[in-house]
């Protein structure tokens, strides 16, 4: 609603955060429709003047009233870091989910999202793996700056991203995040496989599909 991200879950206005919540409900009820097991969720922000504790208390408050509903359905919450919001990276989102008690709730892990805020996604994703319940992937720059791009075509080193999954036995779903290319999705996604269907390989990972 005029932003990317907004309405966001720490809003200063009530109603504001009213609506992020009814359209996580309508995710979740469209979720059990398609059969998906998993939504994602944007992590709250920006944060602006807000302090960080304010900022968690109303991203908790908001929470609570669509976990019971996930239990409910049995579809996970994944919450996605992402550069420039209220949790940008693992230590922002081990400080966070410490406090949520559900098991409903856990981590969209966006690759780029990691690379993006200096940390290094392998070692994120052997550090973050008991709550990931889903992957995106994507390249990023060497310069780091936010924008997707197929793999390849930026500085992200797969090879160590594809074996911190094998060390972890990482079994759940993964799927290309491409959404600057909205005028040549296929390319774009033939070219992403062609490019890491052998680093899959090499790493021991047999996903792809």
């Amino acid at each position: 609603m005029g932003d990317t991200y907004l309405p966001s879950w720490i809003e200063p206005d009530e109603k504001q955060r009213k609506i992020r919540i009814q359209h996580t409900l309508d995710c979740l009820k469209t979720a059990d429709i398609l059969g998906c097991r998993n939504i994602s969720v944007p992590p709250g922000g920006p944060l602006g003047n807000m302090e960080r504790k304010e900022a968690a208390a109303l991203f908790y408050k908001g929470l609570e009233h669509v976990i019971p509903v996930a239990e409910e359905l049995g579809i996970n919450i994944l919450i996605e870091p992402e550069p420039g919001l209220f949790i940008e990276n693992t230590r922002e989102f081990k400080s966070f989910i410490k406090d949520v008690k559900s098991e409903s709730v856990g981590l969209n892990f966006d690759i780029g999202h990691f690379y993006c805020v200096g940390e290094d996604p392998g070692s994120a994703f052997e550090e973050l793996y008991q709550w990931i319940g889903h992957v995106h992937l994507e390249d990023i720059a060497l310069s780091r700056v936010h924008q997707h791009l197929i793999p390849g075509h930026g500085a992200i080193s797969f090879k160590h991203v594809f074996q911190s999954m094998k060390k972890m036995n990482y079994t759940k779903d993964i799927c290309l995040e491409l959404y600057p290319y909205t005028d040549t999705p296929e390319q774009a996604g033939r070219e992403s496989l062609e490019f890491l269907r052998p680093i899959f390989e090499d790493a021991g990972l047999d996903i792809i599909k």
